[in-house]
């Protein structure tokens, strides 16, 4: 969450640039993707094509693993960023300060909350690093945040439901998918889901 705030802080002075709202939302697009080096959006794509494929847990695990994208990604990725520029246009500063600190907030829930879906890997040992003393400052500094969000937009406190429902929801949809876990793509999908469904819940939100 510490790093969702420094990106909500870059991303609200990227949308005080004087222009209008469609070059706004698209430098402020353009800024988040830079700034996470597109790395969430690598496990959406990659969580798109496994979990969407009629075919076994084992072979999903294996179709996350191919680094070759396939149509479910491209559909996954192009309509995330269409939707993403979109409610950038409406969206005000609490909401681009606490959308990617929920989404991170929501990295290290699915790493505590669910088993490990492989023996090994880059979420794995994200997994193994992560302790309740871990979770419990990520959700200090979390709720610490909303509450200075709340403060500036009441609408912000959409953001608790929706991310909880998120992550029992989805998550454990995407666990039935590959077999009782998830894996270091899951947790990309479920960060770029979680920014996603918090603009959209605030931008439909009326103040």
């Amino acid at each position: 969450p510490l790093v969702g705030l420094l990106i909500g802080l870059a991303l609200v002075g990227v949308a005080a640039v004087p222009v209008s709202a469609e070059v706004r939302a698209l430098l402020v697009l353009l800024a988040w993707v830079v700034l996470t080096g597109g790395l969430h959006l690598d496990g959406l794509a990659d969580s798109c094509d496994g979990l969407l494929a009629t075919t076994t847990p084992e072979k999903r695990l294996d179709i996350m693993k191919d680094p070759r994208a396939g149509s479910w990604a491209v559909v996954g990725v192009v309509l995330l960023l269409l939707g993403k520029w979109v409610l950038l246009r409406e969206s005000a500063p609490a909401a681009l300060l606490i959308a990617p600190v929920a989404g991170r907030w929501m990295l290290m829930a699915a790493a505590w909350g669910y088993p490990y879906a492989r023996s090994s890997g880059l979420g794995a040992w994200f997994k193994d690093g992560l302790g309740r003393p871990q979770m419990a400052l990520a959700t200090l500094l979390a709720g610490g945040v909303l509450v200075a969000a709340v403060w500036l937009d009441p609408r912000a406190l959409l953001v608790l439901p929706l991310t909880l429902a998120l992550l029992i929801g989805l998550g454990r949809w995407m666990a039935g998918r590959l077999g009782g876990g998830l894996t270091g793509d899951c947790y990309g999908a479920l960060c770029e889901m979680t920014e996603f469904v918090c603009l959209l819940g605030m931008v439909l939100w009326p103040v």
